[in-house]
């Protein structure tokens, strides 16, 4: 197996033998494999298979909306921010907020939202973007929009098309996939400006931003035309006996004129066919950059690699004048992602996937690529190092103090081919910096390690706070491990607790309690996992010895007695953190909740089935002091999609995020923003999106055509009317409250990733 050491290639030249012999092994072992298995699993999707590009113009609402900036709204103070695994370092998500205003990216559309007053809300603009924004970042009046493209969606008249297709024909594309950058200028926030947009050749993985400077990562594998990875067999082949001879002979020769007429293929490709571009537009025109200036110095990869995909960390500085960016590539795997504010990480696992099927004598390690961030606009290799097993998620990776400490488990791809595979263990290793005392590279090299954590199970969970490491794993029953990593060459395991059900995600309230959620048990005897359920549990550990479970609570959208008439409810925040909003100077929790039934209802002697949804934000409180979890109450948005006429518009009836704001929190889902009192639990304000309002336009045609006239009906709009001129009232009694937001001397920032009654001010608790 390769050395996990990234190094510079010599030249372009090089760089160019190196991807052309990846692909021509890559789709050699791919043949081979269909010759000795008559029907693999799988081949090589990315060579020879052709796979959101843009359409311009931003439209904005002219509805000027003032910007108050006294007295100044702080962030962990005055109002919640994004759910960030380290402090300092944000992570790009579609929900943003300054305080002042609230950024949202939902469908193609970039709402801005004013927050005149804490527990108000108005729509300021919305913004049409291409492709399918997915995240951005915010700094000051400059935001960074990431959108996904297919080359499929590119409008044929777009001029990108010439730009990035193999051929005439319109059926093959140089990539399957497009990270898309559009920078726009909020200064104006009831016009914000467009000014710039980037088209980058490669699946977006994610970003963060530090100090004004925005690092995203994306991975590409360039689709390869006239080069295949299947066998095409004659029609004959197909009528012999399954175990006929013959069958073999066929393959064979068919795998070998096929690496012939590969190999022919490959040789006549250029660099540029192997390697993303990036594409710049503006003002109607497009630029193409190759990125194999500077003799391709900006590309490294693993020492031996027969890898042909490649990562890319784009660094784009935010407080500059003009748009400007750095690129540094890495060729190698799919990489998972982790920053703090001095170090990145990609984790790639070291084997590449396309050989792996089948083959016995792969290891299951992972590679660790960092790279130094504490300087702004550079982003400069540090080092690599390897451990065994794989990494879970961001959250098992942690940089404290120089030490990287990384948590994995080995044996979870359960080779079923084998038949002594290894079982499942997990671990905790700890790397540290080093000099290769022959080659003078940096590495990384292991200092310590904690091994034989619960046999059989896999990791579920993991969180570091300081000089502490917390981890969860799962068989029948959850273990919570607290490991002490302040030595880092002597990691060591302070305590362990089994309860039931497991912990998907850790949230660390303070050095002594730990705010978990994930699932409860399935049984009476505490084993298994009940997948209907969203569990909460809250941890002592002042005595990281002897953890103890303190309280759990489970949650549900319906009442416990109506349960068995719904289907099993779930919560984004179980699986993304981002969903997931403790605000501390409250000592609350929101998280998202969500059910559905099907409903049988009469009209004209016709029986029709629907869908009635539940789609809530839940409060729960954390006492931390009585150890308790108790619900607070919750934001319903059911009746956006259980409107007579919304009925079947919605692709996400999910609240998926959330905001708290002084006395009020914020609830976002795909239909529009409601503002709810948390004193009252009454709401306050509310927007409906204009997405929201679909199903009115659809109202009104199909009224047209039964009635045969141009009578326009909507709905809607009576509805919006009245719902205006009622939350300005209750938005006017509670002004003096909103003025001065609640401040705590507990200025902790929380800790770390879908989708409202008919009239506001009614009660929110069920």
């Amino acid at each position: 197996m390769a050395a996990p050491q990234l190094h510079a290639y010599e030249d372009c030249e090089e760089l160019e033998a190196s991807l052309k012999r990846s692909i021509e092994e890559e789709s050699r072992v791919s043949l081979l494999q269909s010759v000795a298995d008559q029907y693999p699993y799988f081949g090589s999707p990315l060579i020879g298979v052709p796979e959101m590009a843009a359409e311009d113009g931003a439209v904005a609402d002219t509805n000027s909306v003032a910007q108050p900036r006294t007295p100044v709204r702080e962030e962990g103070v005055d109002f919640s921010g994004t759910n960030n695994q380290e402090r300092g370092v944000d992570e790009a998500d579609f929900l943003k907020t300054d305080g002042y205003h609230v950024y949202y990216l939902q469908g193609q559309q970039l709402h801005i939202l004013a927050i005149p007053e804490f527990g108000q809300i108005e729509l300021a603009s919305s913004t049409m973007l291409s492709g399918t924004p997915v995240a951005m970042m915010l700094d000051g009046d400059q935001l960074v929009v990431v959108s996904i493209l297919s080359p499929w969606a590119v409008e044929p008249d777009h001029p990108l098309v010439d730009a990035m297709g193999w051929g005439d024909d319109g059926w093959s594309w140089r990539t399957s996939s497009l990270t898309k950058f559009t920078v726009v200028d909020v200064s104006n926030r009831s016009e914000p400006e467009v000014q710039r947009e980037l088209f980058i050749e490669g699946a977006y993985i994610t970003a963060r931003e530090v100090n004004g400077t925005v690092r995203t990562v994306t991975h590409a594998s360039m689709n390869i035309p006239d080069v295949k990875t299947w066998l095409d067999l004659p029609a004959g082949y197909w009528n012999l006996n399954y175990d006929d001879p013959l069958r073999l002979e066929i393959r064979e020769k068919v795998a070998f004129q096929t690496m012939m007429e590969n190999t022919e293929s490959i040789d006549a490709l250029e660099l540029s066919d192997l390697i993303p571009q990036v594409y710049e537009y503006s003002d109607g025109e497009v630029s193409v950059h190759t990125m194999n200036d500077n003799d391709c110095a900006e590309f490294v990869a693993p020492e031996s690699s027969l890898n042909r995909g490649i990562s890319s960390i784009f660094t784009l500085g935010l407080t500059a004048s003009a748009l400007e960016y750095d690129v540094d590539h890495i060729v190698g795997n799919h990489p998972l992602v982790y920053a703090s504010s001095d170090l990145l990480v990609l984790a790639e696992t070291a084997f590449d996937a396309w050989w792996f099927w089948n083959n016995d004598g792969v290891d299951e390690m992972t590679n660790l690529h960092t790279f130094d961030i504490s300087a702004p606009d550079a982003t400069l290799y540090t080092g690599s190092g390897r451990v065994d097993g794989t990494v879970l998620n961001q959250f098992a990776l942690s940089e404290h103090e120089g030490v990287l400490r990384v948590a994995t488990t080995t044996g979870q791809w359960m080779r079923w081919w084998m038949d002594d595979a290894e079982p499942m263990s997990s671990q905790l290793v700890t790397l540290v910096p080093s000099t290769d005392a022959e080659t003078g590279h940096q590495v990384l090299v292991e200092a310590g390690r904690v091994d034989g954590l619960a046999p059989g199970e896999r990791i579920w969970s993991v969180r570091y706070d300081a000089d502490r490491a917390y981890i969860v794993t799962f068989e029948q029953i959850d273990p919570l491990w607290v490991i002490d990593v302040s030595n880092a060459s002597n990691p060591t395991v302070l305590g362990e607790l089994k309860v039931p059900g497991v912990s998907t995600y850790i949230h660390p309230l303070s050095r002594d309690h730990l705010l978990t959620i994930g699932l409860g048990p399935a049984n009476a005897d505490g084993t298994g996992l009940d997948w209907s359920a969203t569990q909460l549990s809250l941890f002592d550990i002042e005595d990281p010895t002897d953890p103890t479970q303190s309280a759990t609570l489970r949650l549900s959208p319906v009442e416990s007695e109506q349960r068995d008439a719904w289907s099993w409810s779930w919560s984004e925040a179980s699986y993304e953190s981002k969903a997931f909003q403790y605000w501390a100077p409250k000592s609350m929790l929101a998280v998202p909740l969500s059910t559905y039934r099907y409903v049988e209802t009469s009209e004209n002697g016709y029986v029709r089935w629907s869908y009635e949804y539940v789609s809530k934000l839940m409060l729960v409180e954390i006492d931390v002091a009585n150890e308790s979890l108790n619900e607070y109450g919750d934001v319903d948005h059911s009746s956006f999609y259980n409107d007579a006429d919304a009925s079947g518009w919605w692709d996400d009836r999910n609240i998926r995020r959330s905001i708290f704001m002084g006395d009020f929190i914020y609830a976002v889902s795909a239909a529009g923003v409601s503002v709810t009192n948390l004193s009252t639990l009454e709401e306050s304000d509310r927007v409906v999106l204009p997405s929201g309002e679909r199903h009115a336009e659809a109202e009104r045609e199909r009224v047209d055509t039964e009635d045969g006239d141009d009578r326009e009906v909507d709905r809607e709009d009576e509805r919006s009317e009245g719902e205006d001129r009622s939350d300005a009232e209750g938005s006017q009694s509670e002004e003096d409250d909103n003025r001065e937001p609640e401040r705590s001397d507990d200025e902790e920032r929380s800790g770390d990733e879908r989708s409202g009654e008919d009239q506001p001010n009614d009660s929110r608790t069920r």
